[in-house]
């Protein structure tokens, strides 16, 4: 009974090892399928998260390069969806405002093209009619308005006489003598207040005078033709489209109407002087052929005959 068992078992030292070894193993292979599935992740979100953003980065570049037509994919309904369509809407107002940019300064390169060309027309003519018709005609052809005309006061100071009018009707009106009351209609009103009138609409304006002669008229604009405060006549520009005139189309058709009330003043001027240097002509031609008579007799004979051709009229002398 005294005896003491003892078992004793060899085991190789591998075998000990192995389950750890698998252990390891399968927390190895567990921890590469997690990178590669976190791998898998991050590229996905990039395509979903950082591409859009490149993609449209690269487009407003594009846009900010002066390609205004370039415009972005809406790839997703999320917050880069919203972007992207925020920046489209941007780009056209964009475009749209600087296309409307180019158009007015190419609206106002021709303006300042017309106006000095038509400055340096006037600075050239030196009769009152070639001066309006030149002026109307001008500005037509150059803006396409519907109708332009010139009238000017002459002895009467309370009458607008028509001077220029382009087309048809400016012919008809004018040989007709036409002319406007100060204070009446548009052209009166400019004259009377030496302010311009501007009207949008014709149809709606009281006071406003139609003319049969020009039914297509639906916004009008009237400029006094002025020096200072004395107001020489009225420049008138019609369309035929409702609120046709601009703040700028006023300021150009007054800056024309300067010019023209300059012209007329040189005009002035000239006949002034051509009026002079013909009576101081003439007087040295009647000075001349009185040098060359031979009695006092002859002397007033020439007097009075050249005095009768200068006021054209019938001239004689009697001597006891």
């Amino acid at each position: 009974d005294g005896v003491t068992w003892a078992f004793i078992a060899e085991v190789v030292q591998s075998e000990v090892n192995k389950p750890a070894q698998e252990s390891a193993r399968l927390a190895t292979g567990i921890a590469v399928l997690i990178l590669i599935i976190v791998a898998a992740v991050a590229i996905w979100l990039t395509q979903i998260l950082v591409a859009p953003i490149t993609r449209l980065t690269e487009v407003a570049s594009q846009f900010a390069s002066g390609v205004l037509t370039v415009r972005a994919k809406v790839e997703t309904e999320d917050e880069i969806g919203t972007l992207a369509n925020t920046f489209n809407t941007m780009a056209t107002q964009l475009r749209t405002t600087l296309e409307g940019l180019e158009a007015r300064v190419a609206e106002r390169t021709k303006a300042l093209e017309t106006s000095t060309e038509v400055s340096r027309r006037l600075s050239t003519i030196l009769n009152r009619e070639e001066l309006a018709k030149t002026v109307v005609n001008e500005l037509v052809d150059s803006f396409g308005y519907y109708y332009a005309h010139i009238y000017l006061y002459e002895e009467d100071i309370n009458t607008l006489v028509m001077k220029g009018g382009t087309g048809e009707a400016g012919k008809m009106l004018l040989a007709r003598g036409h002319t406007i009351q100060k204070g009446t209609g548009l052209v009166g009103q400019a004259a009377e207040s030496n302010q311009i009138v501007l009207v949008g609409d014709t149809l709606s304006e009281e006071g406003w005078l139609p003319n049969e002669l020009l039914p297509e008229t639906k916004s009008e604009i009237a400029i006094p033709i002025a020096i200072g405060e004395k107001v020489l006549g009225v420049f008138d520009v019609q369309h035929n489209e409702i609120n046709a005139f601009t703040e700028e189309d006023a300021g150009l058709l007054k800056s024309i109407a300067n010019q023209i009330a300059i012209a007329l003043q040189n005009i002035s001027a000239y006949e002034v002087a051509q009026h002079r240097a013909d009576r101081e002509a003439l007087m040295a031609n009647i000075a001349q052929e009185i040098q060359n008579t031979t009695s006092i007799e002859d002397a007033l004979k020439v007097a009075v005959r050249e005095l009768g051709r200068a006021l054209n009229t019938d001239t004689s002398v009697k001597l006891d």
